[in-house]
């Protein structure tokens, strides 16, 4: 059977029990004055719990697509830094121009 959201969380210890009872608390007197407005007023506060939620996820879509944009552009960023970081990371080699006795002693051979 799957635990509740509360068991998984205080299991998690993401909360811990006194913080849990506080939200149980808050809930239940939510409730209560919820019942407590007329039928009408209460289609409004329901209507308006909907609206802020509405708000809410429209804000953490756009939150996480900006936080996604600049994720990709520091990604971009640091990709331009290591392309220009690799030309200078690799030793370059010495090119030491030989006299001819140099190469001739080499090959073995007098000139």
């Amino acid at each position: 059977m799957s635990m509740s959201l509360r068991d998984q969380l205080l299991k998690a210890g993401l909360v811990n029990e006194k913080q849990s009872q506080e939200a149980e608390r808050q809930q239940r007197q939510q409730r209560r004055e919820r019942q407590q407005l007329p039928k009408d007023k209460r289609d409004l506060a329901s209507e308006a719990e909907l609206a802020a939620r509405q708000a809410q996820l429209a804000k953490s879509t756009r939150d996480r697509e900006l936080s996604r944009r600049q994720q990709d552009e520091a990604d971009k960023k640091a990709h331009r830094a290591q392309i220009e970081h690799v030309p200078h990371a690799r030793p370059q080699p010495e090119f030491r121009s030989q006299s001819p006795q140099h190469v001739a002693a080499r090959s073995g051979r007098d000139h």
